[in-house]
Formats: C-alpha cells, sequence, structure tokens
C-alpha cells in the first residue's frame, strides 16, 4: 500500500512540473534566441540606443505613474520593461532581446547620473546666489 501511494504522489509532482513547463514556454521569446530583422518587425521590436527610452521609464516610474507590483525597486521595473519584449541590441548578424541585468545596469547608470546632474545644478545655483548677493 505505500507504495501505491509514494506513486500516486510522484505522478501528480511530475504533472505539476509538465504543466509549469507549458506555462513558462508559452512565450515569444526564447532566452537567447538571435531574432531576423524581419521578425524583429512582426515583433515591433526597437533596437539602437535605449538610454532614451530607459530614461522615460525611470522618471515615469519615479512619479509613481508606473505601477509595478507595488514595488519602488529598479529591478522590477526592469523585469517590466524586459516581459514587454521591446528591447533588443544587434548580436551575431541578427537581434537578441536586452536581458533584465543588462536592462538594470543601464537604469541604475542613468539614475546615477541624473542625480549627479541634479546636484551639480543645485550647486551652481547656490554659487550663482551667493554672489548675487
Amino acid at each position: 500500500m505505500a507504495k501505491k501511494k509514494t506513486n500516486q504522489q510522484e505522478k501528480k509532482v511530475q504533472v505539476k512540473k509538465k504543466v509549469q513547463k507549458r506555462k513558462k514556454n508559452t512565450r515569444r521569446h526564447v532566452k537567447g534566441e538571435i531574432i531576423s530583422w524581419e521578425e524583429l518587425e512582426n515583433r515591433t521590436g526597437l533596437t539602437g540606443d535605449e538610454t532614451e527610452l530607459l530614461t522615460v521609464y525611470l522618471h515615469k516610474f519615479e512619479r509613481g505613474e508606473v505601477h509595478v507590483r507595488c514595488s519602488k525597486k529598479l529591478k522590477d521595473l526592469a523585469e517590466y520593461i524586459y516581459e514587454t519584449e521591446s528591447l533588443y541590441i544587434a548580436k551575431h548578424g541578427g537581434f537578441k532581446l536586452l536581458e533584465i541585468s543588462s536592462i538594470e545596469t543601464k537604469l541604475c547608470n542613468i539614475r546615477q547620473e541624473e542625480r549627479e546632474r541634479k546636484e551639480y545644478k543645485r550647486q551652481n545655483d547656490l554659487r550663482s546666489y551667493h554672489k548675487s548677493i
């Protein structure tokens, strides 16, 4: 009797694993897949310098206009952008979807540059204010 219960439990686990695999494979894009120009046009992806688009996402995110799982972490924003499957980079004669880690790194760099720019501007405003007095 004990063997039958164990086998039934194992079957349930195997069924769950198969269902999970099917759900994961429903995405249009396979990790690391390199696609052609025609496929890129079919998927309506963006190429080139993604800095401007990521800057817009970051500004919207910091203002609270992008709602990502009720979180304020850049990692969640990077996952959200990755799931849209819109940013591609040129790779080996084709195009590859930009990875989450790359998106997160670029978002961190943009955020740091924005903070430095604001701090520099604030310091210059203070200097000009003190000179006028």
